[in-house]
């Protein structure tokens, strides 16, 4: 039993959700208390400075000899626009490599790291041991915080769920590296100014003979975390959920029967219905890159073949899009170059619109398969729960409603959000952050799901 400064801590876990475009941490004191009690995220977002106080860009970027993390490396990414130079910004893509070990010994391209010093997985272990400072600052600065509760056990969100696969066993060792690396490097890492790379590659050199110990537990199916997020907050729980999880690099579709009568109640997953796909937040980026570049060529702008747009474009993509979808248009600078796109331009764009079918077509498969197990057992809903931060885009719900259109069972739609006003007085912003930090808090009190 972990008891420190005299409060019962073996319940607790924190979960770290390490999204393509953000991160996010979640504690959970005890799963047995109530939810405004024992379920806390934690404010990295402030803690490194980023716009939002629980969520922080997972962005690594490699600059004269330094290397940079979080918000000061996008800052520094847009300066090397003009220099052929990237970020790495896709840490979760490597959770879904068919070959794990293969992706993470890979070189880093020149274009990130033009030294060649590091691998996807020292990559990895560097960025999970910024996490680790971040997530300890967030807790030192917190209020009724108990004693010790930075080294209670961790999880990880993942896309894929690969039970008895050895998967965990390699991120443990990750995450230990990390931890060694946390402790010997502690407030480096949090530096505006970067670190040396030396000082990570002997860092890096020294948790690789010497790991730490991160108290690692295990990683969470995310569609599995969403569900439970969802059926702890909402006042009216239904039997069966299906979750879309549409992050920057996949949607991930999976379904889920809801059993109260149990202690804890189960979810037991639909599994025909899981489904991991590329028709993500990245596709919609990678079309409006080319719509830009296809709109600047035809106004005759300078430059619409210049690399620099492709680049300058991928690092804005995320406010783009929130500007298009929010404001019904978007605009792109670079240079003397100002480029507008609206939302009809993309509505009627081809590409998007087969994106749009292609989308559809995944997401019937999945209802397909759950609406078979509702009508067998008598059921007359299903709960779609939209997740992750694609869960803000409009067309998404009229789309789900078409694909559910004749059939003998009705769908209750909407994105992941608190039913409760949880943390109101706190954080009024918590509600419109929630379907992005919902996969790190039900991380975080979910009951395992059974290998």
């Amino acid at each position: 039993m972990a008891d420190f400064g005299g409060r019962d801590l073996s319940r607790a876990r924190i979960c770290i959700d390490f999204g393509t475009a953000l991160s996010k941490a979640s504690l959970c004191l005890d799963p047995t208390l109530p939810l405004e009690v024992g379920v806390r995220p934690l404010p990295i977002g402030a803690v490194a400075g980023a716009d939002h106080h629980l969520l922080t860009p997972s962005v690594l970027f490699v600059d004269g000899g330094r290397l940079f993390f979080g918000p000061q490396a996008l800052a520094i990414a847009w300066r090397g626009v003009d220099s052929s130079r990237d970020p790495l910004l896709s840490f979760k893509t490597v959770l879904g490599a068919p070959n794990l070990q293969q992706e993470l010994a890979t070189k880093i391209r020149p274009s990130i790291d033009p030294t060649g010093t590091f691998t996807q997985r020292d990559a990895l272990v560097l960025y999970l041991a910024y996490l680790d400072q971040l997530i300890r600052e967030s807790i030192a600065i917190g209020i009724n915080m108990p004693q010790g509760v930075a080294n209670v056990r961790r999880r990880y969100t993942s896309p894929v769920w690969r039970a008895g696969s050895g998967v965990d066993r390699v991120f443990e060792g990750i995450f230990n590296e990390a931890a060694a690396i946390s402790a010997r490097l502690g407030r480096l890492l949090l530096s505006q100014e970067g670190i040396s790379i030396a000082q990570c590659k002997d860092a890096l050199d020294r948790a690789l003979q010497q790991p730490g110990d991160a108290h690692f537990e295990t990683g969470v199916f995310e569609p599995h975390a969403a569900a439970a997020a969802s059926l702890a907050f909402t006042t009216d729980p239904i039997r069966f959920v299906m979750v879309i999880d549409i992050g920057a690099g996949t949607t991930d579709i999976a379904a889920f029967e809801f059993d109260e009568r149990t202690d804890p109640p189960s979810l037991t997953e639909i599994k025909p219905a899981r489904q991991c796909s590329g028709l993500a937040g990245d596709e919609i980026d990678r079309i409006l890159v080319d719509l830009f570049q296809r709109k600047r060529a035809g106004e005759r702008q300078p430059g619409a073949d210049d690399p620099r747009l492709v680049r300058a474009t991928r690092l804005a993509a995320r406010e783009l899009k929130r500007d298009l979808f929010t404001y019904g248009k978007c605009t792109l600078k670079t240079g003397w170059a100002s480029t507008t796109i609206r939302a009809q331009d993309l509505a009627e764009d081809p590409q998007f619109r087969n994106y749009q079918v292609a989308l559809a077509r995944t997401i019937a498969a999945s209802l397909q398969a759950v609406a078979q197990r509702t009508e067998m057992v008598g059921g007359s809903v299903i709960d779609i729960v939209l997740a992750g931060g694609g869960s803000y885009l409009p067309f998404l719900p009229d789309l789900v409603r078409r694909v559910g259109e004749g059939r003998r069972v009705g769908l209750r739609i909407a994105p992941l959000s608190p039913a409760i006003p949880l943390y109101e007085g706190v954080d009024p912003s918590l509600s419109n952050a929630f379907p992005q930090i919902a996969m790190s808090l039900g991380g975080a009190i979910v009951e395992m799901m059974p290998s």
